[in-house]
């Protein structure tokens, strides 16, 4: 008989059980195993090492002080893309087990594809993660008195070759979140803004320049990367771009993270530095 630790269920379960518990704060991972401990699921404990090994490989977790691990923006996406997940197959499960009636089947609707511009994925990500993060960093300085700011870099590109155009914005944004910690700093969490941008939030403490330092960081890393690639790979010669970034620090003025997201996009639209166009 097979046991269900040895199949992918339970490691599935422990990835949805560890990413929702470290939502709240780091924590240990034998604070968390102790904690489920008292369900007694019928999961061998084997499972949750898996799946806490394969979120740290993943970069969904970082350790923490004090032996613990903490959640990364990458981890916070994979949550939420998690529970998804979970939600839609649990009623089919319990419908299984006879506990509710069956669900009737979805209503076909055949449309065309939207164009890549008007995919919503990029709206659902800026509403999901990027102000639920905001959310709980104003929060957080509300409590602590500690500041934070909020930088927007996009990416205006133009190739002659759709296809090209999409896989040089989506290098581009990936090797942004490449080696971010040394760039922007350990504290610095980046997110995915919109189709060709980046969003970084950033504490600043004492030091209130840091927020026009990290839009000018962030500037200068889109365009060294956007530029490195028109030069060295001969398909994305052609390309013509500009980089615009900009920052905006939170004050008890912005009660709200859409006040903050609104603030951030008016400095970004106003920003009138325009770096050369190859």
């Amino acid at each position: 008989m097979t046991r269900p630790a040895a199949t992918g269920l339970a490691t599935a379960f422990f990835r949805l059980y560890i990413l929702d518990a470290l939502a709240a704060a780091p924590a240990r991972p034998a604070t968390l195993l102790a904690g489920i401990a008292g369900d007694r699921l019928p999961f061998a404990t084997g499972a949750f090492s898996r799946a806490l090994q394969s979120l740290l490989e993943g970069g969904h977790l970082a350790p923490a002080p004090h032996g613990a691990v903490a959640l990364t923006s990458l981890g916070a996406a994979e949550r939420v893309a998690e529970r998804e997940r979970w939600a839609a197959v649990v009623p089919t499960v319990a419908r299984l087990l006879g506990e509710v009636a069956p669900r009737s089947a979805p209503v076909v609707v055949r449309e065309a594809p939207p164009t890549y511009r008007e995919r919503p994925v990029a709206d659902a990500y800026l509403d999901r993660v990027l102000l639920t993060a905001i959310r709980e960093r104003i929060a957080l300085a509300r409590e602590s008195g500690r500041t934070f700011a909020l930088a927007l870099g996009v990416i205006d590109l133009t190739h002659p070759t759709e296809a090209t155009r999409r896989s040089m914005l989506h290098r581009a944004i990936r090797g942004t979140f490449t080696g971010a910690s040394t760039i922007f700093g350990g504290d610095a969490d980046l997110f995915r803004y919109g189709e060709a941008g980046v969003a970084l939030i950033a504490p600043l403490g004492d030091d209130l320049e840091r927020a026009d330092r990290v839009a000018a960081l962030l500037r200068a890393r889109l365009d060294e990367l956007v530029r490195g690639m028109s030069a060295s790979v001969r398909m994305y010669h052609g390309a013509r771009w500009q980089v615009r970034a900009a920052s905006v620090t939170w004050t008890a003025l912005m009660p709200t993270s859409v006040a903050l997201i609104d603030a951030a996009r008016g400095a970004l639209e106003g920003d009138g530095r325009r770096v050369e166009i190859a």
